[in-house]
Formats: structure tokens, C-alpha cells, sequence
């Protein structure tokens, strides 16, 4: 789809609203071009420019009986019938003129308000709806995709490349159409006045466009890589952010503010050359204007003393080509806002059109529940181009509680993030009471698996809510049943607002343990037949998880559970240990049956507790 195509989209939802602000921005038009009719009967009727000329009727009405210019001829019978109902005289003219002016005017004010305000609905509602869409997708991307997409990048492209689209739709659109449509109405005009005059001015025109194609072209580059730029700022401040406690501790940040200088630095420049050719445009085009126009004097000072043309006429004839120049400078900033949005669209469509790599099957099916085991058949997996997984298979039978263990990047996280489809394996498939879990829909797997994970996630909520995560109904009855659970609620009850406390971005307001207990309280609260606990204890001192591994074991009773822990402590109560090397299973067994060989598991073992 073009990046035409694609706007359309959006604003075929608005196809009212756009019918409403054109047809406005068209009166716009009409109402400008009444007004520079209206000056040749001002300097003539009311002015008396030319005395000799206006004791028997204006210029305008003389062109009444022009027979080679009929539109000409048929606005001025139109004015002379208007002033005849009305009982215009000689002497009232002179009042009539400028009233006539003043309704015109007014007239084009209420409906440039009415064509800005539409434009402005139409702008902000479609970039309100490719947000939405942007967001919706990015949330709809497997894990896969947020490895290779920054946090910072794909926030950039939230907030600022959608800023730059809202400006050029709800702002310059209405330029776009009501300054074209004005202009067309004034180069009509122009022509029918003096077509003489005017095909001398067209060839005038060729060296205006040339520099407005020139800038716009320029800008829509440097724009496109502003963009870039702004998006490793986003990366950069992002990371300063979460990583603020290792900055600190190992004295950098002398070297993450020049990391920064410099990136701004680049921004800097791109910016600046943006400002060259936005600050040129104006000044060249101008200078070229005036040039014409100053040639043009010359040609009509020339006829007027030919008495080939009127003074009054190239009066009128001026005034037209003046009330010109505002559109084509608008739209000269159209364009260059029109180039820089563009970059925008294309960075924008481009993540929007990225296919879904974890979506449902058609005819996907629905899983109520967990009926027999949980089976992981030759999975092999990898991020890039370094196999994580190769063939592993392992079977879990329904309420058991097993336990990966093994040496970093052995693979145990991967293994467990492929059962709530957070990618889905490169070769073999994982089977829930043996149907592929690709032919359930997403929807009623994900909600049969509670998480934990060593990364505690909270949200900028209270308490309540991040227990509660996304129920519409929250009962606080249950809430604090899963809080005591986790032996979490003697701690939330000490809060200000106890449940009701809001606990900042990322649970900032609560220690590591607390933390980690309401992620906790959340799976339970989730009440889910699948577990998996990646790490859930991590973040607990030895008191808090003695309590936390009492509670765990109660909630695991039933329930089918997968555990990965490198304290070895927190797995022995597993009904059964699988450990992992190099992305596959090597060995497999109760926590004493392994210990009595001489693998993998009995090294770990040693070495944490060894003397």
C-alpha cells in the first residue's frame, strides 16, 4: 500500500467531515475572488478614480456589453441587478460599495472558521486513529520484535512522528485545500480581467515553482533524518533512566553526558540545515516575486500610456495578483511541512505494515482448560542467527511441578516463554493435551498461564489495580486473599492509601521484595492452571522467601508448574528437575537422583554451597 493509500484509509472514516471542510474551503475561494471583484467598483464608484468613465456606470458594469468576455459581462449584469433591487443611486454607492465589502468579508471569515475547525476534527481524529493503530500493533508483536525495536525508538515513533503527522494534517491541510482552491479562483479571475497581462505573468511562474519543488525535496530528506535522530536521543534518555543505578555506581556519568552531547550534536546539525532550507524558501521566493512584479510595472506603465488598458484596471488587475502571493506562500509552507510529515508516515507505515509474527491460526479454537499434560516435542529455537534451542523435548503431566535448571544462557527462559506463545518455535511444536498450541486462539491460552518473571513489571496504579491487572470487576475480597498469599497485604495495609496507594512507575515507591510479593499476588490473584515462576523469589530476602515458597507450594498443589531458579534451594521441592546445557536437556530427575550422579546439576549444586 502507498503512503497515500495508507493515509486514505484513515480519512475515509471522516468522509463527511472531509465534504464539509471542502466545500467550505470552495466558498472560501469564491468569497475571496468576490472580494477582488469588488475593488475595481471601489476606486471607480466610490473613489472616482475615473470621473469621465464612471458618469455613465463603473468599469465593472461597462463590462456588461463585452462580448468576448462572458463571464466577465455575466458578474457584471449580476452586480448592476443586485444594485437595481436595492434602489442603489449615484450618491448611495458610496455606502453600498463598502457594505457589500464588509458582508463578502464576513462571510469568508465564518467559513474559513468552519473549514479550519473541520480540518482540525478530520487532522486529529486520523492521527488519533494511526496512534492507536501504531500502539495496538506494537503491543500485538511478538518478543522477537521488541528485541530488534528499542523502547526509545518505537516511543519516538508514538509521540513525535505522529506530533509531526497531526501538524501537517489538522493544521496544514486546511492551507492545502482552501489556499489551492483560492488560488485556482484567483488565476481564473486574473485571466479573465486582462489575458494579456496575464500570460505575461505566467511565464513567470516556471521560475517560482522550481525553487518550492527544490526546498521541498530538500527538507523531506533532512526531515527523514531528523527523525533518526531524535529516536537514539529517545534510546539514549531512556536508558539513562532505567539504568540510573549503574551509572552511578561505576562514576559514568561524565561518559553517558557525552554519549548524549554528541548525539545531540548530530541532531543538532540536521536540525540546522532544516532551519537553512525553511529560512531560504520565503527570502528566494520573495525576491523572484518582486522581480516580476517590478517587470510587470514596466509592461503596464507602458500600455496605460498606449491607452491599450485603464488605470483602474491594472488597479484591479494588481490587487489580484497581490491577494495571489498569500496562497502560493502558504502553500510553499505547506509543502515543507507536507515533506517533513511525509518522512513521518513512511517510518510510521513501515512498523504498522511489519506482519505479526505470533497471531492466530484461522479457525483457531478455543481452550477451556488443561486436561493431560504440557508437552515440548524436538523444540529448537533461535533469536538471530545463535541457536538457543535444539530439539528439545520435554513432558510435563498435568499438576506437576518441574523445575529448569542450568548455567546462564542454557536456554530455561526461552523454553518457558514458548508455552504462552511469546515466540513460536523455529522447528517441532509445543503441545497442550496434545494439540498444537498454534491452533488455540491467543486469547484462552495466555489466560490459562500466570507469570512471574525476575524483571518485576508494575504500573503506574495502586496497589488494587496491578493485583487486579486488567479486571473490569475487582473484588477486594480476593485481592487481599492473593496478597496474603504472597504475604504481601501486612505491608500494603502500612501504605497511605493502603490498597488504594498508587506505587509511582515500576513500583518506584516500594522496596525489591515488595515488588516482587505483588507480582506474585497478581498470578495468584490471576488464579491460572499454569504457573510459570521464572525467578519469582529472586528478589526476597531469606525470611520472605521461606514464607513466599510456603505460600507457592499450597498454589502449586493442582496445578501444572514450571520453575526456573538458579538458587538451588528454591527448585527442591520440584516433583521433578530438568537441566539445561548448551539448549538442550541433559539431564532429568528428583533433586536426590541427580545429586547422586556426577553431572551438571551436581556441579551447580557444589558450587553454591560448598564451604
Amino acid at each position: 500500500m502507498s503512503v497515500l493509500g495508507f493515509l486514505g484509509s484513515y480519512f475515509r472514516r471522516y468522509w463527511l467531515w472531509v465534504l464539509f471542510a471542502v466545500a467550505a474551503a470552495g466558498l472560501f475561494a469564491v468569497a475571496t475572488g468576490a472580494l477582488v471583484v469588488l475593488i475595481e467598483p471601489v476606486f471607480e464608484e466610490v473613489l472616482q478614480t475615473n470621473p469621465a468613465e464612471h458618469e455613465q456606470t463603473s468599469g465593472l458594469v461597462a463590462a456588461a456589453g463585452d462580448k468576448g468576455n462572458t463571464v466577465r459581462s455575466t458578474v457584471a449584469r449580476l452586480y448592476q441587478q443586485v444594485k437595481d433591487r436595492l434602489g442603489v443611486t449615484e450618491k448611495s454607492v458610496v455606502f453600498f460599495v463598502p457594505l457589500l465589502v464588509i458582508a463578502v468579508f464576513t462571510f469568508r471569515s465564518l467559513v474559513a472558521f468552519i473549514s479550519s475547525y473541520s480540518f482540525q476534527h478530520i487532522g486529529l481524529g486520523v492521527t488519533t486513529d494511526i496512534r492507536n493503530s501504531l500502539y495496538r500493533r506494537i503491543l500485538e508483536q511478538s518478543s522477537r520484535f521488541h528485541a530488534r525495536h528499542p523502547s526509545g525508538e518505537l516511543t519516538s515513533r508514538i509521540v513525535n512522528d505522529i506530533a509531526m503527522m497531526q501538524t501537517a494534517v489538522s493544521t496544514r491541510a486546511v492551507d492545502l485545500v482552501q489556499q489551492s482552491l483560492t488560488l485556482l479562483v484567483l488565476t481564473v479571475l486574473l485571466f479573465l480581467n486582462n489575458p494579456s497581462l496575464a500570460f505575461v505573468c505566467a511565464f513567470g511562474i516556471p521560475a517560482v515553482l522550481f525553487p518550492i519543488v527544490r526546498f521541498g525535496q530538500g527538507m523531506r530528506k533532512t526531515s527523514y533524518k531528523s527523525q533518526e535522530r531524535m529516536a537514539d536521543l529517545a534510546n539514549l534518555v531512556g536508558e539513562g533512566a532505567r539504568g540510573h543505578r549503574v551509572v552511578k555506581a561505576f562514576g559514568m556519568e561524565d561518559f553517558e553526558y557525552r554519549r548524549f552531547a554528541s548525539a545531540t550534536r548530530r541532531h543538532l546539525r540536521v536540525n540546522l540545515w532544516a532551519s537553512v532550507l525553511n529560512s531560504l524558501s520565503s527570502p528566494v521566493i520573495e525576491t523572484m516575486s518582486v522581480v516580476g512584479l517590478s517587470g510587470l510595472l514596466v509592461y503596464a506603465g507602458l500600455q496605460i500610456r498606449s491607452e491599450v488598458m485603464s488605470a483602474s484596471g491594472f488597479i484591479g488587475f494588481l490587487f489580484n495578483l497581490v491577494w495571489m502571493y498569500e496562497p502560493i506562500r502558504k502553500l510553499n509552507k505547506v509543502n515543507l511541512v507536507i515533506q517533513q510529515s511525509l518522512a513521518a508516515v513512511r517510518r510510521v507505515k513501515s512498523l504498522i505494515d511489519l506482519p505479526i509474527e505470533i497471531a492466530d491460526r484461522p479457525n483457531a479454537q478455543v481452550i477451556p482448560n488443561v486436561e493431560a499434560d504440557i508437552a515440548f516435542e524436538s523444540v529448537s529455537f533461535a533469536y538471530t542467527e545463535q541457536v538457543v534451542l535444539k530439539e528439545v523435548s520435554l513432558r510435563i503431566h498435568k499438576g506437576e511441578v518441574v523445575a529448569l535448571v542450568g548455567p546462564s544462557g542454557a536456554g530455561k527462559s526461552t523454553l518457558v516463554n514458548l508455552l504462552p506463545r511469546f515466540f513460536d518455535p523455529d522447528s517441532g511444536c509445543v503441545r497442550i493435551d496434545g494439540i498444537d498450541i498454534r491452533d488455540f486462539t491467543l486469547e484462552s491460552l495466555r489466560r490459562l498461564i500466570g507469570l512471574v518473571t525476575q524483571d518485576t513489571v508494575l504500573f503506574n496504579d495502586t496497589v488494587r489495580n496491578n493485583i487486579a491487572y486488567g479486571q473490569e470487576t475487582v473484588a477486594l475480597e480476593r485481592i487481599r486473599e492473593a496478597a496474603a498469599a504472597a504475604y504481601a497485604d501486612e505491608f500494603i495495609m502500612r501504605l497511605p492509601q493502603g490498597y488504594d496507594t498508587v506505587i509511582g512507575e515500576s513500583g518506584l515507591h516500594l522496596s525489591g521484595g515488595q515488588r516482587q510479593r505483588l507480582a506474585i499476588a497478581r498470578a495468584l490473584y490471576k488464579d491460572a492452571p499454569i504457573l510459570i515462576l521464572d525467578e519469582a523469589t529472586s528478589q526476597l530476602d531469606a525470611e520472605s522467601e521461606a514464607l513466599v515458597q510456603k505460600a507457592l507450594m499450597n498454589l502449586m498443589e493442582g496445578r501444572t508448574t514450571l520453575v526456573i531458579a538458579h538458587r538451588l534451594a528454591t527448585v527442591q521441592i520440584a516433583d521433578r528437575i530438568a537441566v539445561l546445557d548448551a539448549g538442550r536437556v541433559v539431564e532429568e530427575g528428583k533433586h536426590r537422583e541427580l545429586l547422586a550422579g556426577e553431572g551438571i546439576y551436581k556441579r551447580l549444586y557444589d558450587l553454591q554451597f560448598q564451604e
